[in-house]
């Protein structure tokens, strides 16, 4: 079976993204990009001056809103060019062009926040008095209150911010290398066939039922990455230096304390999950062997766990799932948050095109939510007529719907939301939709099917993830005490905690488990992935909680998702019901995996 993938300029429009709702042409693009250019000298009259009267810190903190509110746009519509084709040279230009702007931004503005802590709290509660609409800000003040032993001189931080389009240099290198320069081998099966592997393929074929091309597709990835293992490394561990730059330049007593602090989230949360998914191991081990007897196997291997795709398959013979009908199902699913959440889904899904869903050549293999206040949310994945790809619309809409109603609800400055509570939107759909899944489907191939992806997604979330969150905890600890840090070294890391994960159901193919870490660009954004786990197991919690109460419970989930960034992360899920400082959460999470894996034994025999 060979598969050909279209060019992005042979897919059509309408299974594409609507970047033209974002500018409507190129033109459009420039005119946005020169008003922005030529409004960021007039800010620096402002420096050294907000701390003078309330109105002109109003004044300086409105008109550097706006220029970033305009901003945004042309940052998002190069990113989704770029997206759609990586190999697109000219949108790769565009998106250089927007991070330029942007860094000349944050330079230009990089004195307002030690300006701002300069004031003091007499100074600032007159001002206060004298300007009511600064109490729109009063969050956003506390928050940059909680820097302020971090914050240095406004000559200091302009040097940060122009180092900050350095330090993204390392991530924007690994994903040119992945997404457009690094080849794949085509993969060979025993009788022959050649498969051509690629970031929008991979997937497909690592889900393959046949265990020869499963394996060798996963080789033939394994593999690519393997021959790039040192420049791979290089970009990892540059980022990380620069990130331990940043962090050390302002005083913080390491990555993870600069990762938390604005969020307000206590060190314990992510010693908490740690622990937790430590010493739940044995629920996954008791999961390997029921999918080893499945399989119908002596032992797992690694392509039949790959880690970043979904465990092997039980089930054969799946009948297509249409886009349309996953689009229905979805909807069914998130039927008990009312129309409120449906009406803007569904026209989103329907009509208008917040969804780039079918690969292209040049289109990379992950799936996000994008967008900015003032647009539609955007979705990029790849629909592959199957439950997963069901799940990852699912997934990736409870972001999409989280921004919608935040934007809706909120002004600009609390428009976004915290990581930390961003994972919690995105797994409460799939935990809906799959509920909703398990009680209405009879039939023992679908619902086998339905659990499969169930697990696939605790998988990733409650298994691989937090691993990868103790890989970084290891990581950054090494380059802070200045431990060399090598390809090897971090391979020879990776396979030691997946050895533990996996007990002995799987055999380890230790090079090409090692490789792992180099294909997970999440590691590029320090911190980020432990929140998927704390986000899978608060998104349970709380859909139990609208499964069992009904209306009051979705009212309470809605004023969460609408709530945006005004309140902080911890307080908006208590606000929803939640406690995280307590690893209840997460132990109930492995309760729900613990009972699902009980049905799949039942139903595998």
């Amino acid at each position: 079976m060979s598969q050909t993938l279209p060019r992005r300029q042979d897919v059509p429009l309408e299974r594409q993204w609507a970047v033209e709702s974002v500018f409507a042409s190129r033109e459009e693009w420039e005119a946005a990009f020169a008003a922005v250019d030529a409004k960021i000298p007039g800010l620096a009259r402002f420096e050294g001056r907000i701390g003078e009267s309330g109105a002109l810190l109003l004044q300086a903190t409105e008109e550097i809103e706006a220029v970033s509110q305009a901003l945004e746009p042309v940052w998002l519509y190069a990113g989704m060019l770029a997206a759609g084709d990586a190999g697109d040279q000219e949108a790769q230009a565009l998106t250089s062009r927007a991070r330029e702007l942007h860094t000349r931004f944050s330079t230009a503005v990089a004195f307002y926040d030690p300006d701002f802590l300069a004031i003091s709290a007499e100074a600032l509660a007159t001002f206060q008095a004298d300007e009511p609409k600064l109490d729109l800000y009063r969050h956003r003040f506390d928050t940059l209150a909680l820097t302020k032993p971090h914050v240095r001189s406004s000559e200091v931080e302009g040097v940060l911010a122009q180092v900050g389009e350095i330090s993204a240099g390392p991530h924007a290198a690994h994903s040119a290398l992945i997404d457009a320069d690094l080849k794949f081998a085509d993969a060979v099966t025993p009788s022959g066939e050649r498969l051509t592997v690629a970031q929008g393929s991979v997937a497909s074929l690592v889900q393959h039922a046949d265990r020869a091309v499963r394996k060798a597709a996963w080789e033939s990835y394994a593999d690519g990455y393997l021959g790039m293992k040192n420049t791979l490394a290089a970009c990892l561990t540059t980022s990380g230096k620069s990130q331990i730059f940043k962090v050390r330049t302002r005083g913080y007593e390491n990555v993870l304390h600069s990762r938390i602090l604005t969020d307000a989230i206590p060190r314990v949360v992510v010693d908490n999950l740690l622990a937790a998914v430590k010493e739940n191991l044995p629920v996954w081990h008791r999961y390997w062997n029921v999918l080893r007897k499945g399989l119908g196997v002596e032992k797992l291997h690694g392509y039949d766990v790959p880690l970043y795709e979904s465990p092997a398959t039980l089930t054969k013979n799946r009948s297509p799932l249409p886009f349309a009908q996953a689009v229905e199902i979805i909807c069914d699913g998130m039927a008990r948050l009312g129309e409120r959440y449906l009406g803007p889904m569904r026209r989103g899904l329907l009509e208008d095109r917040w969804v780039d869903a079918w690969p292209n050549v040049g289109k990379g293999s992950g799936a996000f939510s994008s967008g900015t206040y003032g647009t539609r949310p955007f979705i990029m994945m790849n629909y592959d007529d199957d439950f997963l790809s069901l799940s990852t619309l699912a997934h990736e809409l409870g972001h999409s719907m989280h921004s919608y109603l935040s934007w809706e609800k909120q002004p600009y400055v609390y428009a976004d939301y915290s990581l930390f509570a961003a994972e919690t939107a995105s797994n409460f759909n799939q935990a809906m939709v799959r509920a909703h899944l398990l009680k209405t489907v009879t039939d023992r191939n679908i619902r086998l099917q339905v659990l499969e992806e169930a697990i696939s997604n605790f998988h990733r979330y409650l298994f691989v993830m937090p691993t990868l969150a103790a890989f970084e905890l290891d990581f950054y600890t090494r380059l802070e005490t200045r431990q060399p840090v090598t390809a090897d070294s971090m391979s020879a890391k990776i396979v030691a905690l997946f050895r533990e994960g996996y007990g002995d159901a799987v055999e380890l193919d230790e090079p090409r488990l090692g490789i792992t870490w180099a294909q997970f660009g999440h590691l590029y954004s320090a911190y980020y992935v432990y929140q998927y786990a704390t986000g899978i197991s608060a998104a349970n919690a709380l859909a139990q909680q609208v499964l069992a109460e009904g209306q009051p419970a979705a009212d309470r989930y809605l004023a969460f998702l609408e709530a945006g960034g005004s309140l902080y992360p911890l307080d908006a899920l208590k606000l929803a019901g939640i406690d995280m400082t307590s690893p209840a959460p997460i132990t109930a999470a492995f309760g729900v995996l613990s009972g699902m894996i009980d049905e799949m034994e039942a139903l595998v025999g």
